[in-house]
């Protein structure tokens, strides 16, 4: 059945497709059956553009329809771009899937999107005004939905190559590694899997598809970003070319991407720039449409989807969550909703099925206390107390609750012993701004549960307190290469639905960027710089808060004293290295002084070249005759 087969097809038709199915109401479903002929259109005009783009004879004539791809764009000009792809006898990568769907005679996708596009342009794009008799009246005589599913069926060839992310790369054992989201299917977000490949990519963050000679990249036409109304990452289809800026749409979203590409970007390739088909495999030889065509075949088998078993999850846990998203989204939802519907439609999306890494997730999140243990293996959380670094715990707590659960006592726990945390009965988690101790142990709290290794069942996160020091352990080393770990940009995380869960109730509202604010605070209260450790061989992370203020070392001093002329942010990296005899690594250097890795090594190397400090194994330190001298002048 199609439904089952548009189960596997690219997300952003996946997604649109299962809105029909969900619809309230004929005049909802209608108007959900003419947005996934556009979104289906939108796509397969971003994989036209790609395809031409790698064309391998540069003398073609561009196609009418590219030139005219400006301004705002239309559902007709996305269906002018996937005609002129179709009809081209110009070898290109997807020139085999283009004809199959749309020239081959026994395709049932010829004439359906002209089919659809005039019923668009018939009844308009606001069916609210129509009545539910000539709702049912148009679905009965123009048969919609049957154009539409004998349009999917044909076009099978092109939405069986493999949607993906590739969001960071990074050589292990001469191996180039990628996390990547597979984004086939309605999971918006999947989590990211680690998976060696046979060359680099030439971009990261970027989305592609996969063929049996390499992939192509779908950028600019389609983009990822954060769905700030959904606290979820997602795809934005390209909606408006402007020649200052390109606009973008997603599926579910009113906001932009946060950092939406140049128009030149698109430009280029509308006007005919050649971008090369990139001949990546995967490391054991297969392409990327191979390994998809084996799980594709275990998902038409229903070996990788489930419905959600509501009765192995805690009811107080499921009533707690669901009550605060009634109270933030008050219009939305009445007092009687159930808490069932309320998280399936704010956290699912609508779904009752879900992916097995999924389900787990939603166990994490709401399952039964005395199940925690059986599926992790482990206890969730291990709180401890110390006076000093040299006693027993005073204070401890061993957690094997479900995550909110979890998260919920952890707060209290740390609250407890620090004023500057409320408890949950004070907020909780829910205020984005606050002390640096609150905004710190904030983020770092979040981090620990949203990128937490789960399958790992031989660490336990623990968080222990001491007095002017906070740290937290958990298992998962990081999903990102050192250099962006120290310069603090976003990251995918590694449970997606357990982070959308948090930001949902305003538990996180940094979209992956936490740990660099947990620096800025910490260094703007002059604070010792964190203590950030991915440690890939162990599969651990840690982060450690000290809360002692360091000494500032006057910035003519290596002036006035030594007759060294240095810059100030040199002198401010010497004021805070007389504070640490044992060294600095450079993730240290660059919390204490927010500068990014390739300046804090410039300013290191300057300083090096003046024979002010050493290099000892992989830490800067300040010599030590000068020690005493910056100690002396410190205020």
């Amino acid at each position: 059945m199609l439904k089952d087969d548009v189960k596997t097809y690219p997300q952003p038709i996946a997604y649109a497709y299962s809105n029909i199915h969900r619809a309230s109401s004929e005049p909802v479903q209608l108007d959900q059956i003419m947005r996934c002929a556009e979104v289906t259109t939108r796509y397969l005009a971003a994989m036209a553009i790609a395809s031409f783009a790698a064309r391998t004879d540069s003398s073609i004539a561009i196609p009418e329809a590219f030139t005219k791809f400006q301004g705002n764009l239309s559902f007709g000009h996305f269906l002018s771009i996937v005609q002129a792809i179709s009809g081209l006898r110009s070898t290109h990568p997807l020139m085999p899937e283009f004809s199959q769907s749309f020239q081959a005679k026994r395709s049932t996708a010829k004439g359906k999107l002209e089919d659809l596009i005039e019923l668009r342009n018939r009844i308009g794009h606001d069916l609210k005004g129509l009545s539910e008799a000539s709702v049912r009246q148009i679905i009965g005589n123009d048969r919609p939905l049957e154009k539409l599913e004998e349009l999917l069926n044909g076009i099978n060839p092109l939405c069986s190559l493999p949607l993906f992310l590739v969001d960071t790369q990074k050589p292990i054992k001469r191996v180039n590694h990628i996390q990547r989201l597979l984004l086939m299917g309605e999971s918006g977000e999947p989590m990211p899997q680690s998976i060696g490949v046979s060359a680099c990519f030439m971009d990261e963050k970027r989305l592609f598809i996969g063929t049996n000679a390499g992939v192509l990249a779908l950028h600019p036409m389609l983009v990822w970003g954060m769905e700030r109304d959904r606290a979820a990452q997602s795809i934005y289809l390209i909606h408006k070319v402007n020649p200052n800026s390109l606009e973008y749409r997603s599926l579910a979203a009113e906001n932009q991407p946060t950092e939406p590409p140049l128009p030149q970007d698109l430009l280029r390739l509308i006007q005919g720039e050649l971008v090369p088909i990139e001949p990546i495999a995967l490391q054991d030889g297969r392409s990327f449409l191979a390994e998809w065509q084996d799980l594709q075949a275990q998902i038409r088998q229903g070996m990788v989807t489930r419905s959600i078993d509501w009765t192995a999850l805690d009811n107080e846990t499921l009533r707690w969550y669901s009550n605060i998203i009634k109270v933030r989204d008050k219009e939305k939802f009445a007092n009687n909703v159930s808490a069932e519907e309320v998280i399936r439609t704010v956290l699912l999306d609508g779904r009752g099925e879900l992916p097995s890494e999924e389900l787990l997730q939603m166990f994490l999140l709401f399952g039964k206390q005395t199940e925690m243990r059986k599926v992790i293996g482990r206890d969730v959380l291990d709180l401890r107390l110390r006076q000093s670094a040299d006693e027993r715990f005073s204070d401890r707590q061993e957690i094997s609750d479900n995550l909110l659960t979890a998260i919920r006592k952890a707060v209290d726990f740390i609250g407890k012993y620090n004023p500057e945390l409320p408890t949950m009965a004070n907020d909780g988690l829910q205020t984005p701004t606050g002390s640096t101790d609150y905004i710190a142990v904030r983020e770092a709290l979040v981090n620990l549960f949203i990128h937490q290794d789960y399958s790992d069942r031989s660490t336990v996160a623990q968080i222990e307190l001491e007095p002017d020091r906070t740290k937290m352990v958990n298992a998962g080393s990081s999903l990102v290469s050192d250099e962006d770990l120290i310069n603090g940009g976003t990251s995918t995380a590694r449970n997606p639905l357990v982070a959308r869960a948090l930001k949902l109730i305003g538990f996180a509202e940094l979209a992956g960027s936490g740990l660099r604010e947990v620096r800025r605070v910490w260094r703007l209260a002059n604070r010792r710089p964190p203590k950030i450790i991915s440690d890939g061989e162990r599969n651990r992370f840690s982060i450690e808060l000290n809360s002692r203020p360091m000494e500032i070392v006057v910035d003519d001093l290596w002036l006035n004293r030594l007759g060294v002329k240095i810059s100030p942010d040199e002198a401010k990296l010497l004021g805070i290295l007389s504070n640490f005899p044992q060294g600095m690594a450079l993730s240290e250097v660059c919390s204490s002084t927010g500068q990014l890795s390739d300046e804090a090594v410039a300013i290191c190397q300057r300083l090096l070249q003046q024979a002010l400090i050493d290099m000892v194994e992989d830490k800067y330190c300040l010599k030590p005759h000068f020690l005493e001298l910056a100690r002396q002048s410190a205020r």
